[in-house]
């Protein structure tokens, strides 16, 4: 299939008609139905039925339609980067950040950065740690924001801080929140555990392996916001970063350094030699500045 015959054919089979086709793709009812007459030749077989005025979609046309979907998305993504790269002035990075760190650290450094050079643009894409490397070596990302990289690999790590875990419960829970509280507490205890969560929570769980503690898992989140919101539920404690924390805090809840403390790395991690050196230190000081700002206001310092 040619690229108009694939532009017809995804307008005709979304809108439901030739008539709605062409108005959305600002063209003749004619022209509609001679380049999807053309693509059905080509092919072979029939996209769509004629029934009363109609175009019925075919069983084709169904499974055709699959793959013309994601052929348009790309060509869309395509056609914007390309009106994107001829309007920037003053460069522009691609930042993959975790989860915890994209709520409010990486979006309060790219600010930061903007404000001093508002010509630079940004793309910003969040990410699980062990999507960081594949993420940089395949060129989707320029510096990734994350805890480490586990295995030995060509890559740059330049330090920007540190993040400790905080224990989140239901407000006072634990008695006054600048007490650190036991890890040997939540034994036993309603806890919402985390998997896949990265580092830290690795940290945690051989933290509890090695001391032979032993919550309640009543759930097990993804996520540490989506187990924050568990918490608010009623639904036991839970642990999380204090970048997180800092970004979810509320009245109702109440978060406790953890005794041992279980803390992580902080990194900027690029390629060797990335493309966009100069914007990447910028934003490496930008966002250092943001970490240690967040450390002297609160949570950050409180679990590090």
């Amino acid at each position: 299939m040619r690229l108009r015959h694939i532009e017809i054919f995804h307008a005709v089979y979304e809108q439901g008609s030739v008539s709605e086709a062409a108005r959305v793709l600002n063209v003749s009812q004619p022209s509609v139905s001679k380049v999807l007459r053309h693509a059905e030749d080509q092919l072979g077989y029939d996209l769509f039925q004629r029934t009363k005025g109609r175009l019925i979609a075919t069983e084709a046309a169904h499974e055709l339609f699959a793959e013309v979907s994601e052929v348009y998305s790309r060509l869309g993504r395509l056609s914007r980067a390309a009106r994107n790269i001829g309007a920037r002035k003053g460069g522009h990075l691609r930042l993959a950040v975790l989860p915890s760190l994209g709520l409010a650290m990486a979006p309060q450094a790219v600010a930061r950065m903007r404000h001093r050079n508002p010509e630079v643009t940004f793309e910003i894409t969040t990410l699980h740690s062990r999507e960081v490397e594949r993420s940089l070596f395949e060129r989707e990302c320029d510096v990734a924001i994350g805890y480490r990289v586990l295995r030995q690999t060509p890559l740059r790590q330049i330090p920007l801080g540190s993040a400790g875990l905080v224990l989140v419960s239901p407000s006072g829970q634990f008695g006054p929140a600048d007490e650190p509280v036991p890890m040997e507490a939540l034994n036993g205890r309603d806890f919402i555990g985390l998997r896949d969560s990265g580092p830290l929570a690795d940290v945690f769980v051989n933290e509890l392996t090695r001391l032979a503690i032993a919550p309640h898992e009543v759930v097990t989140s993804h996520t540490y916001y989506t187990a924050m919101a568990l918490v608010r539920e009623g639904q036991g404690v839970t642990v999380t970063d204090a970048y997180t924390a800092a970004a979810l805090s509320g009245p109702d809840l109440s978060y406790y350094r953890l005794d041992p403390d279980v803390s992580a790395p902080v990194n900027a991690i690029t390629l060797e030699n990335p493309p966009a050196a100069a914007l990447i230190a910028q934003f490496v000081e930008a966002m250092r500045a943001v970490l240690v700002e967040a450390g002297e206001g609160g949570l950050a310092e409180k679990a590090s």
